[in-house]
């Protein structure tokens, strides 16, 4: 890089609305960005000037009814005009956040129209999508200059510093560019050995309290929550996950006394009652659990705490399970993805489902909430996997496991699965696919295996879903009524009790439609 003086550069962040679709059997919703708060703070501590637009959390009650090729959808939050808006006249740079591929459309909108209002802007995107995606992202337009790849600190903060500084961005090792140097493809960034070294997230910049002051839309409704990282990357292959092209495989944890640390400062701070731990996969190394519960029990915090996004089970035998659950770990979502030992190989899935089923056996022993999720209709499954798929779903029943989440095949940018079909000619880049994931149930998700129809593998969702809960709840019939009173209290224990309160009990504060 050219030696020149380091200059603030004025730099605006924002997160895009968060996409809904009700009809979907996804209870997603908005959360605090973690991701783009790191950046925040990164960017930040280096003395560049930051403006914070987060759309959902600036506009909690506002949805926007926009009209997509799977039907109606819902954004949550700021609509583009309103965040372009509010950016500053005097904006250098624009830092955009695009996790989703069904967030495309709408941060293409927001880039198109912040360019037409701030001549001369830069606009970077950064996030999985951006990393898996950034290829096609500079086939469809030129108003993206420039894509991270990867784990984003330091890339990013690379970037702006040569972009303020007047310099190449050429060469940078994380970067993608609408106009890369002719001899380099781009690859990802360097990643981050000392993860404690990365400043905690700048919540102080963004809205936190209007995200605490709804029900958790990521986690069980525990109270005010918080989403945290413990771990990053992670270091299994899985053939339907973007995870390798994102992180690597390189897996890294924090330090136990950090994380602990700042759990405290996130209960002093801002009065959580919950912490949703959003790793990739969070427990795995036993001697590192076992420490983080030791020292998160002494504190005797009084809060929760949740793995929503899925875990391994090689280490949750029934001593780490009852330390942790005495440490307040009430939600535990298991991820074998398949009950089908051939299943398991094509996707390259590491896990031993008899260690599993006794795993969930030794959760319910002392009182966890686990749940199990399930892909069907992966191009390579067929109908006997899909059984024991469903085999496997009535012995998790059996021993106690309460929820189960069954979804239907959908090929991410970035993983294998994606790069092979797409090599087969299968996967077809338009604006019906970018939403094909959102929609991973009913008839507007698509059929990605020569031997199931999209019609077949809906009611097998549904038959996979009815028999698991109806076992379950012949199997504990209380439950049943646990369900009912925490449909009209409010107070949530499993995520069958979200998805109702999410899809039925939950109204818009305020929708206004407009055309896409």
């Amino acid at each position: 890089m050219d030696e020149k003086p380091k200059r603030a550069a004025k730099i605006a962040l924002v997160r895009p609305p968060v996409i809904q679709m009700r009809k979907s059997l996804s209870s997603y919703g908005a959360i605090p960005p973690i991701g783009l708060a790191y950046v925040a703070a990164v960017f930040r501590n280096a003395g560049h000037r930051l403006q914070i637009i987060d759309a959902p959390g600036e506009a909690i009650g506002t949805f926007h009814e926009i009209e997509s090729p799977i039907g109606p959808l819902s954004l949550n939050g700021l609509n583009p005009s309103e965040i372009v808006q509010r950016l500053d006249p005097d904006t250098e740079i624009l830092g955009i956040t695009h996790m989703f591929l069904h967030e495309w459309p709408t941060v293409r909108e927001i880039a198109t129209l912040a360019k037409e209002r701030i001549p001369g802007l830069t606009v970077i995107l950064g996030g999985e999508n951006a990393t898996a995606f950034h290829q096609w992202i500079f086939e469809q337009t030129n108003v993206i200059d420039h894509c991270v790849l990867g784990e984003g600190e330091a890339a990013g903060l690379e970037l702006v510093e040569r972009i303020a500084a007047g310099v190449s961005t050429q060469g940078l090792k994380g970067i993608s560019s609408r106009e890369p140097a002719d001899d380099q493809l781009p690859i990802l960034s360097e990643r981050t050995t000392n993860v404690d070294e990365i400043p905690r997230p700048a919540w102080d910049l963004f809205p936190v309290e209007p995200y605490m002051k709804q029900a958790d839309r990521f986690g069980v409704n525990r109270g005010r929550s918080m989403p945290m990282l413990a771990t990053r990357g992670c270091p299994y292959r899985c053939t339907f996950c973007s995870s390798p092209a994102m992180w690597t495989t390189k897996y890294v944890t924090r330090e136990p006394r950090e994380v602990v640390e700042e759990i405290k400062h996130y209960v002093d701070e801002f009065g959580v009652d919950n912490v949703n731990f959003c790793d990739l996969t969070a427990i795995i190394k036993r001697d590192w659990t076992i420490e983080f519960g030791n020292l998160l029990k002494k504190e005797k915090l009084d809060i929760t705490w949740q793995l929503p996004s899925g875990t391994r089970t090689e280490v949750l035998d029934a001593e780490v399970l009852q330390l942790i659950y005495d440490t307040g770990c009430r939600n535990i979502t298991y991820a074998p993805e398949s009950g089908s030992e051939r299943m398991l190989k094509v996707i390259k899935k590491m896990v031993k489902l008899p260690r599993m089923l006794e795993s969930l056996r030794n959760s319910r022993k002392v009182g966890m909430v686990t749940r199990v999720n399930i892909i069907i209709g992966h191009p390579e499954e067929n109908w006997s996997d899909t059984r024991k798929s469903l085999i496997f779903l009535l012995k998790a029943a059996l021993v106690g496991c309460e929820d189960a989440a069954v979804m239907i095949f959908a090929p991410y940018p970035g993983s294998a699965d994606f790069q092979r079909l797409l090599a087969e000619g299968a996967v077809e880049m338009s604006e019906d696919y970018y939403y094909l994931a959102l929609a991973r149930s009913g008839l507007s998700s698509q059929t990605y295996n020569p031997g199931m129809t999209t019609r077949q593998l809906v009611f097998t969702q549904f038959g996979l879903l009815l028999a698991f809960y109806a076992t379950a709840y012949l199997r504990r019939p209380w439950r049943f009524l646990n369900v009912i009173r925490s449909f009209f209290s409010g107070r949530e224990t499993t995520q069958l009790d979200q998805l109702l309160r999410t899809k039925l009990r939950t109204a818009p504060a305020t929708i206004t439609a407009e055309a896409t």
